[in-house]
């Protein structure tokens, strides 16, 4: 992020703002840190920064405040009840801002989801930087920043309260924004993603509770199904003949597999740190980082994974437990042609 030191526009107070009782103005945040993210909540970049703010807001509470700009790419993602839904579903501790029409983004220059802006205490444009991976970077720079604003007098440590979604709407229902379903007429069997609870639920086609999976807290965990834990499990696969359901473990970004026969979950891929190659590869399943596996089909004794995170489609050979890049080139784009030339954005199902 390079610095340069200009005055910061305002923050519109006759906007709609989320996870705060009133309007946030730069104005009154003097003294604290300010990083603006300009997100929006279909966009699975936006979704990959959202742990790095969490750590940076948790780390510097006491003098940094995060703002979300929701700035909306599709009509859908306009509407404030579902920006109200996607801060609930991933858990965002932190006001939010709707920027309709665009005003905040244009006013800043930005020009790409994601993009952070830093701004000092003194309601300063500090700089702004694009994409994923940024969190050592904002995390040296912050920190150096502090405490040479510390030695100025200029930094008011004072942590922040405020009235977040969650506490006005509690999630205590059975189910949490579940992500996806597989019906197993064969076997009268529905598996159930409940995401939101970072778990798998096994019921009956008429609803009858047969298993529940996972300790609903988010984790990456192997063993028994009350021991073993999720983080917002997505699609799966099940082979029928052996009693195993494959899981896209999200934001894990690893894949998962229950055993119905020894009652046990384990991690058949990735390693629950996210890939940021994303140039065709491969290697050893255990070994290989992925990028959000969103969605599976299982063919013969092949798993194909909708690679959400890195906008390709991978194969994993169950047999030999190898895993590798099947079709796109990782850009972010809709073009057909062989596998080594097409492109895919954001995949998230995929079936055969």
């Amino acid at each position: 992020m390079e610095i340069t030191r200009v005055r910061a526009p305002e923050l519109p107070q006759n906007y709609p703002w989320l996870n705060t009782n009133y309007p946030l103005s730069l104005q009154q945040l003097k003294g604290r840190f300010v990083l603006l993210d300009f997100w929006t909540y279909c966009c699975i970049n936006c979704l990959h920064v959202l742990p790095q703010l969490r750590y940076l807001e948790q780390k510097y509470k006491d003098s940094l405040t995060v703002i979300g700009v929701h700035s909306a790419k599709f009509d859908n993602e306009k509407e404030v009840e579902n920006i109200r839904q996607a801060i609930l579903r991933y858990d965002i501790q932190h006001p939010v801002l709707v920027d309709s029409g665009f005003k905040v983004w244009q006013q800043y220059a930005v020009r790409a989801w994601p993009t952070l802006v830093l701004i000092d205490p003194e309601s300063y444009y500090l700089g702004s930087v694009s994409g994923e991976g940024n969190q050592q970077a904002l995390d040296d720079l912050i920190s150096q920043l502090i405490q040479a604003y510390q030695e100025q007098g200029k930094i008011n440590f004072q942590e922040l309260n405020l009235t977040l979604e969650k506490h006005r709407q509690p999630l205590i229902t059975p189910l949490a924004f579940p992500g996806k379903v597989l019906a197993d007429e064969a076997g009268n069997r529905l598996f159930i993603a409940d995401s939101g609870h970072h778990r798998i639920i096994v019921t009956t086609l008429d609803g009858e509770i047969l298993h529940l999976i996972g300790t609903g807290k988010s984790g990456l965990t192997d063993g028994s199904f009350s021991e073993a834990q999720f983080f917002a499990p997505q699609g799966m696969a099940l082979d029928a003949e052996n009693q195993i359901l494959y899981i896209a473990d999200t934001e894990n970004h690893a894949l998962r597999r229950i055993d119905f026969k020894r009652q046990i979950v384990e991690t058949v891929a990735g390693t629950g740190e996210q890939s940021r190659y994303i140039y065709p590869h491969g290697g050893s399943s255990l070994e290989t980082l992925l990028n959000s596996p969103w969605d599976l089909v299982k063919v013969g004794n092949r798993l194909f994974i909708a690679m959400a995170g890195s906008h390709q489609i991978w194969e994993m050979q169950l047999e030999t437990g190898t895993i590798q890049t099947y079709a796109g080139t990782g850009a972010e784009a809709c073009v057909d042609g062989s596998l080594i030339e097409a492109a895919f954005a954001q995949p998230s199902a995929i079936a055969t």
